[in-house]
């Protein structure tokens, strides 16, 4: 990625962090990104793909500090695991956590769109998803309905946590985000 790219992705995240996404006008992001607006659309021919390309970037970066799950591992300790670092992940990038969560439900977002991105970035999950489904371990859900939920769902509490960060740092907090998030897409209570 181009420095004048990554500036300008680091412009938008901070002004629709700051301002919401109606408040990160190009002009804006230009500037604080300290590129002329030809620059901007250079390299993002639209608000619409600027903002769908950081989107993408962020869930890029979130799956790359995430390791691979011990397989060995009963089913419901390797969601843990992708649970707690991507919890991790989101708490210490608020910014990241604020412009996720305006843009999940954005026009700008289609849900194909947004199931094609979870799906190259953050692979781990659908196949994760699919594997506890075909174990009976998981409600036989349609699969896009199983993915919206658990993104709401991890997306409502690492919010909490980012808002109130004592919360985040308490290990009886995160267990029950975690025991109450299992609960939501198991079939029963055991390991499995």
């Amino acid at each position: 990625m181009t420095d004048k790219r990554r500036q300008i992705l680091e412009a938008t995240l901070t002004l629709c962090a700051e301002d919401g996404l109606q408040g990160a006008a190009t002009a804006r992001i230009a500037k604080a990104a300290g590129v002329a607006n030809g620059t901007l659309f250079h390299h993002f021919p639209s608000k619409e793909v600027l903002i769908q390309q950081l989107y993408q970037d962020i869930k890029q970066r979130l799956g790359a500090a995430i390791s691979e799950a011990d397989p060995a591992l009963t089913l419901k300790e390797q969601v843990r695991h992708y649970w707690g670092q991507s919890m991790v992940w989101m708490i210490e990038h608020p910014y990241e956590l604020k412009f996720v969560l305006d843009f999940f439900h954005s026009p700008l977002l289609s849900r194909p769109l947004r199931s094609q991105i979870l799906s190259d970035t953050l692979r781990f999950l659908p196949r994760l998803l699919a594997q506890g489904q075909a174990s009976g371990a998981l409600h036989p859900v349609p699969p896009e309905l199983m993915l919206e939920v658990c993104q709401s769902q991890f997306l409502a509490c690492a919010s909490l946590f980012v808002d109130k960060p004592t919360l985040g740092q308490d290990a009886d907090w995160q267990e029950g985000a975690f025991t109450l998030f299992w609960s939501t897409i198991a079939r029963s209570t055991h390991d499995t």
